[in-house]
């Protein structure tokens, strides 16, 4: 998809969108190999490796995005993602019972809210056709995938406070990202991804569009660009 793609698809969700040349962009990081990819989750860490790419659920993004529902489909998309030079992560809050639900990426594929990609009140506007399909839930619970990604080497964190996000970060700047903010929360979708892990770009940003919209009342992106 190109930037203007891009923009064009979430205009018609309803969303404002920008365009915006990495020249103009003060904070944006090179991607470091000790970083973890992580949530697009825009809540702050105590972990402090955030200079990895972030991602659909950290590690989930991989395997849901291959339609991988079991373990060994985990399995093979956490050793991917350290083979690539990334850190594999997964990550729960303070607040959820059992705390690995706190992701919400995870819940909503969890719980099959993934599987129609259509905007919330347009399912009529969005003939399902026209639509990339949507996510079928995997068979292993929060804590199973946890455990998995820990036992492969990878980091389960534990993200502090509420949701504050302002605005969605769509990145398109390869092996570059940008940290979370305590003072200005934010979705970072880093999907130059996509290339890196052979994934079906507009349905990675369509189901990146639905996972906001589900989670947050935040319809603005910056689309970054070279």
């Amino acid at each position: 998809m190109t930037p203007q793609d891009i923009k064009a698809a979430l205009e018609a969700r309803g969303w404002t969108a920008t365009i915006v040349p990495r020249s103009e962009v003060s904070d944006i990081v090179d991607v470091g190999g000790d970083g973890l990819m992580k949530c697009v989750d825009g809540r702050p860490s105590f972990h402090p490796a955030m200079n990895g790419p972030k991602t659909l659920g950290g590690v989930y993004a991989i395997a849901s995005m291959r339609d991988a529902r079991d373990v060994a489909g985990l399995v093979q998309a956490t050793r991917d993602v350290a083979a690539f030079g990334h850190v594999p992560s997964v990550h729960g809050d303070q607040h959820a019972e059992p705390p690995p639900m706190g992701c919400g990426y995870f819940k909503l594929w969890k719980t099959g809210k993934l599987m129609n990609l259509a905007p919330e009140g347009k399912e009529d506007e969005f003939k399902a056709s026209e639509l990339p399909k949507g996510i079928v839930p995997p068979n292993y619970s929060a804590e199973e995938g946890s455990e998995i990604v820990l036992s492969e080497g990878g980091v389960y964190e534990t993200l502090e406070g509420a949701h504050e996000e302002q605005e969605v970060v769509i990145n398109l700047v390869t092996d570059t990202t940008f940290e979370p903010s305590r003072e200005s929360q934010r979705f970072v979708v880093d999907a130059w991804i996509t290339d890196k892990f052979n994934i079906d770009a507009g349905r990675y940003l369509t189901v990146a569009a639905k996972t906001v919209e589900l989670l947050s009342d935040v319809r603005k992106a910056r689309i970054i660009v070279n």
